[in-house]
């Protein structure tokens, strides 16, 4: 795989910076649960923030679950991540189609959040 998560350090610890390129994880989870678009981009973002932060957690056994639910189409998500940066997770309603928000982009926040309730 040609993604990867970088971490910096600076003053004397007290910073801590990450950055990841996830194309193929956030791929593999499309072709894995036949994603729509929106929900293969909230998936995917939600998977890569998992995967940094489950490199920054310190035990060789250590797990994190990220959840999140709201009252869109969606549903929610749910992703588990492991101390080595492994990732797995999943949308509730994968096949969420939405049209695109007022900047011509994925409407993601619109699957998380109903209009009613926005």
């Amino acid at each position: 795989m040609s993604d990867y998560i970088i971490r910096a350090t600076a003053a004397e610890g007290q910073i801590r910076a990450f950055a990841a390129t996830t194309r193929e994880l956030t791929e593999y989870a499309r072709q894995a649960h036949n994603t729509s678009p929106v929900a293969t981009a909230a998936l995917g973002r939600l998977l890569t923030a998992g995967a940094m932060m489950g490199v920054m957690m310190k035990g060789a056994n250590d797990l994190l679950t990220i959840k999140i639910e709201g009252d869109g189409p969606i549903g929610g998500l749910t992703v588990t991540a492991d101390s080595k940066g492994d990732v797995k997770g999943y949308a509730y309603h994968p096949e969420v189609m939405l049209p695109p928000n007022e900047k011509g982009k994925l409407d993601v926040g619109g699957a998380w959040v109903s209009a009613c309730s926005a």
